[in-house]
């Protein structure tokens, strides 16, 4: 499946787009009383974005070639730059915060596609 993401670019490009809109329109929506397990439903949705908006990026500047770390750099950076100006966001939106704690989940999911995307390439 990564390979035939890697010969048509054009479609990590596209879910690189969605997956970034789609982060930006959830922290958009006002916060309220959260319900019990939210905390870990929270978890997983922060951990597997950001997770998948590295990887498809990832995918996107390196395509076919082999791995360059300058575009392992590049991808992890835009990612954890976006991770910080999501919480950001999150000041100005009624009810929602900036947490520390969804940055470094962010940040893990970011980690571990870098991992992944580097195994698959062996």
């Amino acid at each position: 499946m990564i390979k035939w993401f890697e010969r048509n670019r054009d479609f990590s490009i596209i879910f690189v787009i969605l997956i970034a809109v789609e982060i930006f329109f959830f922290s958009s929506i006002s916060g309220g009383v959260s319900a019990p397990g939210t905390l870990k439903i929270s978890i997983i949705y922060h951990f597997s974005v950001f997770f998948l908006l590295n990887f498809f990026l990832l995918i996107s500047l390196n395509g076919k070639k082999n791995i360059k770390m300058r575009y392992l750099i590049i991808a992890s950076v835009f990612s954890i730059i976006y991770s910080i100006l999501d919480e950001i966001h999150q000041l100005f939106v009624p009810f929602r915060y900036a947490d520390l704690g969804d940055i470094l989940t962010n940040n893990m999911g970011i980690f571990l596609s870098n991992l992944v995307y580097l195994y698959s390439k062996k």
